[in-house]
């Protein structure tokens, strides 16, 4: 089968040939329609010090997809050949006792998707029957494939009411694009937004944002604000800057979801940003499963405009570094890959 892969421990990915995935009694074996390109394909594109740590080639790269079934192992029971599909990414060990207390999305022996097993940027990706999510009828293709990171900006919003309240976020790429979305939509009293890019800012405000700003300074946030700050921080940058001038925007008895991941260690004044505060800190990993799915299910069936406007970019699949360039030069949201056309 064809397959976008990381051939080498250097920079760059290639279209080439790999084995088609042979099921076993309990997995299925889909065929790829679509395909997400993420910022970790980007990552391990980029072979940055994250990457050559971790990826270890040969490796097909991707995690985020939509599918028809094309079969099943012996074992398989609720899944059958025909059907739509989506899957979840991470692969949990289902002995630990996160797995076995319902937070297997914080195993710690998970396997994720194009990561650390062969991944989806191929004609045929197969993945453990626990892990399929069957696409309801009336989800588009385009934007069934898009689960995987909408679940993670779902995760980050739910994880504290935000119904009412005054929310900052900091970060506007893919998954803060879609957490200002879907905060608009939950109904938050005000949404600011901060990014460096004007691109991001723009499309911040027609997702959704009320304000939006080249950063998050303490002062001019809480200006905006008439509560003495923010009432929840969803980070999604990761960057140190804006992690230590988003904890300062907000007021006492705040919330915080932190789903950017920083480069190395940060430095935060603990006591007075966090303790004196009373804050409640939320560590986001990937989603609830399936939790999050089912909240996704849900609105992505009812507002396709607004999954539409994520998309920026639909490329066939032997386009690829095109995808990879639209994200690095700031200009994309959601690039979506067409493997229709893809050799079986």
């Amino acid at each position: 089968m064809q397959a976008i892969m990381k051939s080498t421990r250097a920079e760059g990915l290639e279209l080439g040939r790999a084995s088609k995935p042979v099921p076993g009694p309990q997995d299925v074996l889909v065929r790829v329609l679509k395909t997400g390109i993420c910022g970790t394909d980007r990552h391990i594109y980029e072979w940055d010090a994250w990457a050559a740590g971790r990826i270890k080639p040969p490796l097909i790269v991707g995690h985020e997809f939509y599918g028809l079934v094309e079969a099943v192992g012996a074992d398989v029971r609720f899944v059958k050949p025909g059907d739509r599909v989506s899957g979840e990414g991470h692969i949990g060990c289902g002995r630990c006792y996160c797995c076995r207390t319902g937070q297997a999305h914080i195993c710690d022996r998970v396997d994720i998707l194009g990561v650390d097993i062969q991944g989806c940027f191929a004609t045929y990706v197969g993945l453990p029957e626990s892990n399929i999510w069957k696409v309801d009828d009336e989800i588009a293709d385009d934007h069934a494939c898009l689960f995987d990171p909408f679940g993670n900006a779902m995760h980050t919003v739910t994880a504290q009411e935000v119904f009412g309240k005054q929310v900052l976020v900091t970060g506007c790429g893919t998954i803060g694009l879609m957490a200002i979305g879907i905060c608009h939509e939950a109904g938050a009293d005000r949404i600011i937004a901060a990014d460096p890019n004007p691109v991001k800012r723009r499309m911040a405000k027609d997702l959704g944002a009320d304000i939006v700003l080249e950063q998050a300074e303490e002062r001019a946030v809480k200006d905006l604000t008439d509560r003495g700050g923010a009432d929840v921080l969803l980070e999604m940058s990761g960057h140190p800057d804006a992690i230590s001038s988003g904890f300062r925007c907000l007021r006492s008895g705040a919330e915080v979801s932190l789903l950017g991941i920083p480069p190395g260690e940060i430095t935060i004044h603990w006591a007075e940003q966090i303790v004196f505060k009373g804050l409640t800190i939320h560590g986001i990993n990937g989603r609830r499963m399936f939790e999050t799915w089912y909240q996704c299910e849900s609105f992505i069936r009812r507002h396709p405009t607004l999954m539409d406007s994520l998309i920026t970019h639909r490329l066939r699949f032997d386009q690829f570094e095109e995808g990879i360039r639209a994200i690095q030069d700031g200009g994309a949201c959601k690039v979506i890959l067409d493997w229709t056309g893809a050799e079986t």
